[in-house]
Parts: C-alpha cells; sequence; structure tokens
C-alpha cells in the first residue's frame, strides 16, 4: 500500500482518462452513434471508464492521504474506490442525459438515450470497477 501517489501519476491517469474518453467520441462518429448495432462499443467503453474509475479514485486517495490522513482496512479501501467509480459514473450518465437533451431540444432530433440505457451503463460501469477490485486485491 503507497503512502503516496506522486502528482505525475494523477497527471498521467488525467491522461489516460482524457484519451478514453476522446476515443470514446471518435468511436461514436465512426460508428454512428444514431445506431443501436453498436451496442458492445458502448459496453465496452463504459466496462474500460469503470475500471479507470476504480483505479483513479484509488490514486486520488492515497495522493491526498497527507491531508486526509484516513486508514482503513484494505477492504473498506476497496469499498471505497468502488463507490467512487459508481458517482464517476452517475456523473458521466448525467452528461450523456444532458447531451441527448440537446440534441432532442436544441438540434430537433430523435432521442436515442432511455433510462435502461443508463442503468445498463451504470451496471456496465460497476463491473468494470468490480474487474479492477479484483485486480487490485490479486496485487496484494
Amino acid at each position: 500500500m503507497p503512502e503516496t501517489i506522486p502528482a505525475k501519476k494523477i497527471y498521467f491517469l488525467l491522461l489516460i482518462g482524457g484519451l478514453i474518453v476522446a476515443a470514446t467520441f471518435v468511436v461514436g462518429l465512426v460508428f454512428g452513434v444514431s445506431t443501436w448495432e453498436a451496442w458492445w462499443v458502448s459496453n465496452f467503453f463504459h466496462f474500460l471508464g469503470g475500471m479507470y474509475a476504480f483505479f483513479f479514485v484509488r490514486a486520488v486517495f492515497y495522493y491526498t492521504r497527507p491531508y486526509h490522513k484516513i486508514t482503513a482496512a484494505s477492504w473498506a479501501e476497496v469499498f471505497l474506490f468502488v463507490a467512487g467509480a459508481l458517482i464517476l459514473g452517475v456523473l458521466w450518465e448525467w452528461f450523456e442525459f444532458v447531451l441527448d437533451r440537446y440534441r432532442v431540444i436544441i438540434a430537433a432530433k430523435p432521442s436515442l438515450m432511455t433510462y435502461a440505457d443508463n442503468i445498463g451503463d451504470l451496471i456496465i460501469d460497476t463491473l468494470g470497477a468490480f474487474v479492477a477490485a479484483y485486480i487490485y486485491g490479486r496485487k496484494k
């Protein structure tokens, strides 16, 4: 368990996250965001996003350790990291929802988003976070 994580690693993780987001937009343009035939692309990126969010929350937790001095059992840390990943997933779904409402209200295009899509995306995000927790647990 690292005591702290250097700022360079946090910036590198932010870069990786930005590249994942950019890749989702590029792949969305290639496959067409208005088609249901590429659902597996969305699931892949949400799974990857859940894994990324887990490790990002872990990195932020260790980076800020000198400020909060929180110590917890290993299982409690994993729970915190998975919960943080779920929170990031919810924030991302709000972002997607706002984009969808823009398409409907401003651009007058049909909506493809449903609440079932949001829930499914959150489930895939959480699954990715659990797989990351498994990987993290095996490394300890």
